[in-house]
């Protein structure tokens, strides 16, 4: 992160400007014209959209100068935090990588080439899955109703019902994704990266966390051959974030692996 930031430093009459360049809820690293003092206490604000700054409170721990551009480069441990304020910290930390997540999402879908039609059998861009899980789906003004979904992907699925919908009906789906293919992920852990300023400490990330539930919605864009007695329909995600499409993604990719895994 490059985030500019107003730091407060004990014994200084006026706030200090710098840049936050990364932070966990343990710590952090900042850059900064000024020369601070070691075991000086600092305190400041993170912004977060539509809610009141969260105050950062720590201790200015090293000091390296970096190899190219001016300034200093500090290392901040969060040990004047509670416990409480260092939870409360982890969580604003997780939701601005679902934001992160989602602007990044978002560019590739702008960026990526509009695939010109084709006749004939359809030509899938991303990866599908056929594992079912089930999913409460609500069909226009409809009340919602429990079926089957499965061939899941970033752009849709498909949804197993015993009811008959007409093609172009707007539909919102709520599900869960299954987990039982996240074991092959490695484990969440943390390894030591050698950088210009010595070893630091580097937290993998924790793709076996289990799936939160989601609501996307969408609308029926095709009818299939009955399944077993029920109504098979092809549903096209209209609205869905980008973290949702990387959920689905992490999915995706899980099955993948266990598959390749089974050969």
């Amino acid at each position: 992160m490059e985030l500019p930031i107003a730091i407060e430093v004990a014994g200084l009459p006026a706030a200090v400007y710098g840049t936050l360049i990364n932070m966990s809820e343990t710590g952090c690293r900042l850059r900064s014209l000024i020369l601070i003092d070691r075991d000086r206490d600092v305190n400041f604000e993170l912004k977060r959209p539509n809610h009141a700054p969260f105050l950062l409170k720590g201790r200015i721990v090293t000091r390296a100068t970096p190899p190219s551009g001016g300034g200093y480069e500090y290392g901040v441990n969060f040990g004047r935090m509670s416990n409480t304020e260092r939870a409360q910290l982890a969580r604003e930390i997780l939701e601005m990588q679902r934001r992160e997540a989602a602007t990044r999402a978002e560019k590739k879908s702008a960026a990526a080439p509009k695939p010109a039609p084709k006749s004939g059998k359809q030509r899938r861009g991303t990866f599908r899955t056929m594992v079912g899980f089930p999913v409460r789906y609500r069909a226009g003004s409809r009340p919602g109703v429990i079926a089957e979904a499965n061939d899941v992907s970033m752009g849709g699925l498909r949804l197993i019902c015993s009811e008959t919908i007409e093609i172009g009906t707007p539909i919102e789906l709520r599900f869960t994704l299954p987990g039982q293919f996240l074991h092959v992920y490695p484990p969440a852990d943390e390894r030591t990266e050698i950088t210009p300023f010595g070893p630091r400490k580097v937290r993998v990330q924790d793709n076996r966390r289990p799936f939160e539930e989601m609501t996307v919605r969408g609308r029926v864009v095709s009818r299939f051959q009955p399944m077993r007695g029920r109504e098979v329909y092809g549903v096209q995600f209209t609205e869905i974030d980008g973290y949702q499409r990387e959920e689905i993604a992490r999915f995706t990719h899980s099955v993948q692996l266990s598959k390749r895994r089974a050969y």
